[in-house]
């Protein structure tokens, strides 16, 4: 019997997202190795990580409502300690790995290595989360640079969750104000008017606020007003819904080097993720059905494929370059290609999943549970 609370379809939506960015990597990656690839397919370059965060936002505000419903406040310091428990293992994992693979491995077998940093400002900027800020200043690597979008989220949770707490009964004007000023600060980051440094307008452009302030808008819609909202005719609609899913479609198949039409699109854009997120998770007119049980159980574990990918990417890559299997064939090679990609990337995350992050929250609900026990035997002694 399904869970009436549970918002079915999103992991599928993350593994969607998730397959995108690996595909991108890949051929990236094949370009650099002189590999042979597929063509080029616009679809593969355009937001995925923006609708990262859009769900994101959506998805830690909805469930933060309804906390704050139920006890009249939000627990800052649960919800921080739950976070990084559970992102802070793979994050300094992998960060720690790719800090030794571009700094010891790639060197030792003599492959140019972008080390033109500082590793203590390395591991200072990565040790508090701020591996956008790092990224933006330097060539890390692809294995590190995926952890830019990590950063991003964080640092706007760390705004967001004490407004919520503090100034709950503001939090919609706070996020319609957040978006439109994130949005003119990416337009005009984009044309440069803010004469910003090369480096400084990259970290801009990894704050894309608007992404994640417009999920929480439409999950704080979504508690209080679900009826009104779902009534609208871009969920009623099943025209409607197929001309917005076809514009979503159309859109990562257009492709286009247009700096206006690429840093104006950000807002239809992610009112669009939005508009899918809540679609699929809450609408039973929905006609886009994606609830489906193995993309849910992959969706699960995309924080891990998505950290983990760009080693695997390299390794595959390696592989091929080294040994020349089935470059030959090129229908078989890229099957091969890919099914390695995709299946070492989500073996290693549930591998990661399974007997490492779960073991660790499993691990800090132990903890905390003991400390509830011997708090109350404290007092009364």
């Amino acid at each position: 019997m399904k869970n009436t609370n549970y918002l079915y379809g999103l992991n599928t939506l993350r593994f969607m997202a998730a397959f995108f960015i690996i595909a991108m990597h890949t051929q990236n990656n094949q370009t650099l190795m002189d590999l042979p690839r597929l063509p080029d397919m616009a679809f593969l370059y355009k937001g995925a990580v923006s609708f990262f965060f859009t769900l994101s936002g959506f998805l830690i505000t909805y469930i933060r409502i309804g906390e704050y419903e139920k006890s009249g406040d939000i627990n800052m310091r649960k919800f921080f300690s739950n976070r990084f428990y559970r992102l802070a293992p793979v994050y300094y994992l992998v960060i720690a790995f790719g800090l030794l693979f571009y700094w010891v491995i790639i060197p030792f077998i003599g492959i140019e290595s972008h080390t033109d940093y500082k590793l203590s400002l390395a591991l200072v900027l990565y040790l508090f989360f701020l591996p956008n800020l790092m990224n933006s200043m330097h060539h890390v690597g692809g294995a590190l640079h995926v952890s830019w979008s990590i950063g991003a989220q964080e640092q706007f949770y760390w705004v967001l969750i004490p407004f919520m707490k503090y100034r709950f009964k503001y939090l919609v004007p706070f996020l319609v104000i957040t978006t439109i000023l994130s949005v003119f600060v990416s337009i005009g980051n984009a044309y440069n008017l803010f004469g910003l440094s090369q480096e400084m307008q990259a970290f801009v452009h990894t704050m894309r606020l608007h992404f994640m302030s417009i999920g929480a808008l439409l999950g704080y819609y979504l508690y209080y007003k679900k009826e009104k909202l779902l009534s609208l005719w871009i969920f009623s609609n099943k025209w409607i819904q197929a001309f917005l899913f076809l514009s979503l479609v159309g859109w990562y198949g257009f492709n286009t080097d247009s700096k206006l039409i690429k840093s104006t699109i950000t807002l239809p854009l992610s009112l669009l993720y939005g508009w899918l997120i809540i679609n699929v998770a809450a609408n039973p007119r929905n006609i886009i059905k994606l609830d489906n049980p193995f993309f849910d159980w992959i969706g699960q574990r995309t924080y891990g494929i998505y950290m983990i990918h760009m080693f695997v990417i390299y390794l595959v890559s390696f592989f091929f370059s080294k040994t020349g299997f089935l470059l030959e064939n090129f229908g078989l090679y890229i099957s091969c290609f890919y099914l390695m990609v995709f299946g070492l990337s989500i073996g290693l995350a549930h591998l990661s999943f399974t007997y490492f992050e779960q073991a660790i929250i499993k691990w800090t609900k132990r903890r905390k549970a003991k400390k509830k026990i011997l708090i109350p035997n404290q007092v009364k002694a």
